[in-house]
């Protein structure tokens, strides 16, 4: 059990063997800390550092439930070279209100980076992990899942780079947790993401969506936590060969691309969300995809909306009812 608080200027990042932490962050307002789960496991020999973090956003379970797995059975000895450091739980306010932003601030963690040590709750536990901790990386991966309002197709993912050497080593570190599909997107979607911050860091940096709704994905907790094994193998961390992690259930691995934000489908009205194709379906541009459901006015069709090109449905709007510019169907085209 994990009683004390340790300070970051007290925290041992370098000494070989394993080491449990519960960093401290003063919420606004009142004397309380928060406590932020840290792992820390230091091999006999330098070598990379691999970082892996869980719940930036609160709603969100298999990066958590998987790494507290693997924080809990993970052999130190198996650890042959490098370090690595484990957050299971990142943004614990939001966590222990299942939601998305953190109730103590309002704060969307994955809009805060790279943090200010001089503001609210969120912005000073990004300034740490940012500082503390990604500096120290030489591989990120960011755990997520779709939270309560979308479904995604089990996906790793990586911004859209264009330096071939780094495009090829986010590929093969992606591919290597065998989901079936791989997302490039695009950095479009907002600013001060984690995965943002560690690329300009220049950090081999990886993303995911792994589960939906709110739940505990089996799949999902599976992908996350012998994915990161496998970028422990890969980077030689730990002296094993790499595990094949696809499962023929999903059909092979896929490197799609859904960059261009102004293709995913929105809602031009509120409603009834009703999916037309499942996640992972191949269509063809033109086919109806999704359809919103007025019911003020139950005695008239829905409104159908089409697909605006060939390729995967990526995403749907998982939670029905819908407001009127909700994306509610993505679809990614595949990319050799």
């Amino acid at each position: 059990m994990i009683l004390d608080i340790t300070p970051p200027h007290l925290i041992d990042w370098d000494t070989p063997g394993v080491r449990k932490y519960s960093v401290p962050f003063t919420m606004d307002g009142t004397w309380g800390r928060v406590r932020m789960p840290l792992y820390v496991a230091v091999g006999p020999k330098p070598g990379k550092t691999v970082v892996a973090i869980g719940s930036t956003h609160g709603d969100e379970y298999e990066g958590p439930v998987a790494y507290k797995n693997l924080i809990n059975e993970f052999d130190i000895n198996r650890l042959a070279a490098g370090r690595l450091i484990i957050v299971p739980v990142f943004n614990v306010p939001a966590f222990q209100v299942a939601q998305r932003q953190s109730p103590l601030d309002g704060v969307n963690m994955n809009r805060a980076f790279p943090g200010d040590p001089q503001g609210t709750i969120s912005s000073r536990m990004a300034y740490f992990m940012t500082t503390q901790i990604l500096e120290r990386a030489d591989i990120v991966i960011d755990i997520h899942s779709a939270g309560a309002p979308m479904e995604v197709f089990r996906t790793m993912s990586f911004h859209q780079v264009h330096d071939p050497e780094l495009f090829q080593q986010f590929r093969e570190t992606a591919m290597l947790f065998g989901t079936p599909f791989t997302m490039i997107y695009t950095s479009d979607m907002g600013t001060g993401l984690l995965t943002e911050e560690a690329e300009k860091m220049g950090k081999i940096t990886i993303g995911s969506e792994l589960g939906y709704g709110a739940s505990t994905d089996r799949d999902g907790v599976r992908w996350a936590y012998e994915g990161t094994l496998n970028v422990m193998r890969h980077h030689g961390l730990i002296d094993e060969p790499v595990e094949d992690l696809t499962l023929p259930a999903y059909g092979p691995q896929r490197l799609v691309s859904a960059v261009n934000i102004d293709n995913w489908i929105t809602a031009p009205i509120s409603g009834i969300t009703e999916p037309l194709k499942y996640v992972g379906e191949f269509v063809r541009k033109g086919e109806p995809v999704t359809r919103i459901h007025n019911f003020d006015r139950w005695d008239e069709p829905g409104e159908t909306l089409c697909a605006d090109q060939d390729g995967y449905v990526l995403a749907r709007k998982f939670k029905a009812a819908t407001t009127q510019g909700e994306v509610v169907m993505v679809i990614a085209q595949e990319i050799p």
